[in-house]
């Protein structure tokens, strides 16, 4: 018996369409890598010739006078993580559980509380009652509990995952009644594990806020010890630019002393410090962060 090997052969359209995509995955990639590069580039070289996918040389002194110079960097790294993983795993909860009452027709007042979430989507009562609120009444004031909820419950996740939510069948719902299970059960046995792309998407954006957050910081943190690697990074920056405009001014060290300071490499470094970790999350929740947008686009 013959046997028939059913080989597709790849057609010329489809290999311009993969090497036209590459191509635009390159440039995407570019400034990532420009960034990276730039920021192993000499202070003398980037002043000199600006920055270049090609260096004559390349160093680590960036990186060694943020780690050398800034001793509570690494503690300041460990407050981010923490409050980044406890405030979006509560974020994620609370923003769920909210979601789900919201899109319950069965729920007498959903459309009141829905009103009340959208409302503070357009109308916030500014900064001040917003920090005295937090601080007289909260007693949020240089602790952890400051740098995770005053962004608890962000109103556009709500109702982000409460347009996906209200898609769900509701025979799926009844079912669980049918089975003598409470709204509670149901909210976690039924409606989460069948609501995974928007979770992983609404963990995505809760991740970008706790990560890249330094206000919080700036206005309830005063121990050294509870600031935020943002704020941290931020106040190098704020330094390097005081020197550096000093010793433009003639008030900073004499020009007999020669000294350079590495200040677009930092910049270019804590760059790359904010961004790395969330540059390896992102692969894993790609594919669910995708989904969830274009289900909750094309049914919301």
């Amino acid at each position: 018996m013959s046997t028939i090997t059913g080989k597709k052969k790849t057609s010329p359209f489809t290999i311009i369409l993969y090497m036209v995509l590459t191509g635009m995955s390159l440039f995407t990639l570019a400034p990532f890598l420009l960034v990276l590069i730039g920021s192993l580039t000499p202070e003398v070289e980037i002043v000199r010739n600006g920055v270049s996918f090609f260096p004559k040389d390349m160093t680590f002194s960036a990186y060694t006078f943020i780690f050398e110079q800034n001793k509570d960097i690494l503690r300041s790294y460990g407050v981010t993580i923490f409050v980044t993983i406890v405030g979006t795993a509560l974020s994620v909860a609370l923003t769920s559980m909210l979601a789900y009452v919201i899109s319950l027709k069965s729920v007498k007042y959903r459309n009141h509380i829905a009103f009340f979430v959208y409302f503070t989507m357009l109308f916030q009562g500014g900064m001040i009652p917003w920090y005295i609120l937090n601080v007289s009444y909260l007693g949020l004031k240089d602790s952890l509990l400051a740098l995770i909820l005053p962004m608890c419950i962000n109103p556009f996740f709500a109702f982000l995952m409460k347009s996906y939510l209200q898609n769900l069948p509701e025979s799926l719902r009844e079912s669980g009644i049918i089975d003598g299970a409470g709204e509670f059960r149901i909210f976690l046995k039924i409606a989460m594990p069948i609501s995974i792309p928007i979770i992983a998407t609404v963990t995505l954006f809760y991740m970008l806020m706790y990560w890249n957050d330094f206000y919080l910081s700036l206005f309830f943190i005063e121990s050294e010890h509870l600031v935020s690697l943002q704020y941290h990074l931020y106040r190098i920056l704020s330094t390097l630019n005081y020197l550096a405009s000093s010793s433009a001014n003639g008030e900073g060290p004499s020009s007999s002393a020669t000294i350079i300071l590495p200040n677009e490499s930092v910049r270019l470094a804590t760059t790359i410090l904010t961004i790395g970790p969330i540059v390896f999350v992102y692969p894993f929740i790609q594919k669910h962060f995708v989904k969830g947008i274009t289900i909750g686009a094309v049914k919301g």
